[in-house]
């Protein structure tokens, strides 16, 4: 198996190993992102020999699929999964599905370490570096860069922290995450974990690490990696959830579900469309915030942001610029990457572009739907949910539950919401939505944390932030 990138003219273009993969700041040396060469086909016959596969089966079955024998032995998977979730509620089963009535499941796959569905790909993300930095040798070391819109820098701080050769730089948007997502980063201990504040939003602190990346000079002197969804490792293990939910919740296997996605940067709804591509008869429903760049895409072809990112109930979806949407244009297309580089190449010099009918066509074959859902509904979802079902969502989550509220009796199939973080981590928008409390061991003892570090540093408006982060990085 090797990988190339989403703009590498169909099929001709330098190809890489997935340790390469693994190693790079994520965007390829044209600008795109990285793909596998081909996506394994999963038969029928497949299908019924997995079915009783627990979680981490499925993820050792997808990594052996997307990785080569001489990069990777069985033991070095059975021990990467293995290990990956020991930190886990559940080690043995990782993912819980709540089933709220005859045609309505959820899909809990926040009882990692920070409670949200990235460490189910940050924990393997952390162990495989680690596997290949002791194949490298002594003196190799690797420096994450990573912006976050909430879940994704606490989940990156514990999986790498008090790592020998890993150093972390993590960027969040000042008052724009929850108190309890920014007091997960703030109260991790480790030396090789920084985190930085920014003033300004999650799409503007991306423009700084892409700068990083960009300035090949740089980022190979520092051996600059990411651990956000341009990081084609995320995109691989997060398809693992969609092909274990599949398995677990169709009627019949080669029954079709349709699985709802709350997204940002549309790298979980990548991942949902690769493991379609696979085989795997599900079909996507995206929803989204008030931030609804997605929706506009997916809906008419209007690719094209808003002037400005607003700050939501659900702040880990606060995103204006989903990088992912490149990742489902190739699979839409079957890897038709001249098609994808002319519409990136557009969308970059004008900042705006128009999907063709014929392109929108190819996306509702997998995504037959994308929501954006208001805080006033988000609030009603979840009161609904508590109401009928007394089972708490988070805001994120609830932009799903909205969903199947809306379309439930209308829908013939089996309709599983994505959980992608635990409600105790957003008390301020359960109180909004008259809940009370959701309590949770982890964020009690969160709460009781004496020492709270501040922010290492903080970027500022109307500073160079990329000379900042660069100057960060020469002192790391």
């Amino acid at each position: 198996m090797k990988y190339r990138s989403t703009r590498s003219s169909n099929g001709y273009g330098d190809l890489h190993s997935f340790e390469d993969v693994l190693f790079s700041p994520g965007y390829a040396k044209d600008g795109g992102l990285y793909v596998s060469d081909y996506i394994p086909q999963i038969t029928e016959d497949q299908l019924n020999s997995w079915k009783d596969l627990k979680y981490p089966d499925v993820v050792r079955k997808i990594l052996r699929l997307f990785t080569s024998e001489d990069e990777l032995t069985e033991n070095e998977i059975e021990g990467v999964v293995t290990s990956a979730f020991k930190d886990f509620e559940f080690p043995d089963k990782v993912i819980h599905l709540e089933k709220l009535d005859n045609s309505m499941y959820i899909a809990e796959l926040f009882h990692g370490p920070t409670l949200a569905f990235k460490d189910l790909s940050l924990a393997l993300l952390a162990k495989l570096l680690e596997i290949f930095l002791k194949k490298r040798g002594k003196d190799k070391h690797v420096t994450i860069l990573v912006g976050t819109s909430g879940d994704t820098g606490p989940a990156a701080a514990h999986s790498v922290a008090n790592l020998d050769r890993v150093n972390l730089v993590l960027l969040y948007p000042l008052n724009r995450v929850s108190k309890i997502q920014e007091l997960q980063m703030l109260t991790i201990k480790a030396p090789n974990v920084h985190i930085c504040s920014v003033e300004g939003n999650s799409d503007q602190l991306d423009e700084p690490i892409k700068e990083c990346f960009q300035d090949e000079k740089f980022s190979a002197e520092h051996s600059l990696g990411s651990f956000n969804s341009i990081q084609w490792g995320r995109i691989l293990l997060q398809a693992a959830h969609y092909v274990y939910i599949y398995l677990q919740c169709c009627p019949n296997i080669g029954d079709k579900i349709c699985i709802v996605v709350p997204t940002g940067a549309a790298g979980n709804l990548a991942a949902g469309f690769l493991a379609h591509e696979m085989g795997f008869p599900i079909k996507l429903v995206a929803t989204v915030n008030s931030n609804d760049i997605l929706a506009r895409t997916f809906k008419n072809g209007d690719y094209s942001p808003a002037p400005d990112v607003a700050a939501s109930l659900a702040p880990a979806m606060d995103i204006q610029a989903p990088y992912n949407i490149e990742r489902v244009l190739y699979f839409a297309t079957h890897g038709d990457s001249m098609a994808v580089k002319n519409i990136m190449q557009d969308f970059e010099q004008s900042g705006k572009v128009k999907l063709s009918t014929d392109m929108l066509s190819a996306i509702h074959e997998v995504i037959s739907a994308t929501v954006s859902v208001s805080d006033t509904d988000i609030v009603q979802a979840m009161q609904l949910c508590y109401s009928q079902y007394n089972y708490a969502v988070c805001p994120h989550t609830a932009t799903a539950v909205s969903y199947c509220f809306n379309v439930k009796q209308h829908e013939k199939q089996v309709l599983v919401c994505l959980a992608t973080a635990s409600p105790a981590k957003f008390p301020e928008a359960c109180e909004a939505a008259g809940l009370g409390l959701s309590t949770h061991p982890r964020v009690n003892r969160l709460k009781l944390e004496t020492e709270i570090s501040l922010p290492r540093h903080t970027f500022l408006r109307g500073q160079d932030w990329t000379s900042q982060l660069k100057g960060l990085i020469l002192k790391i």
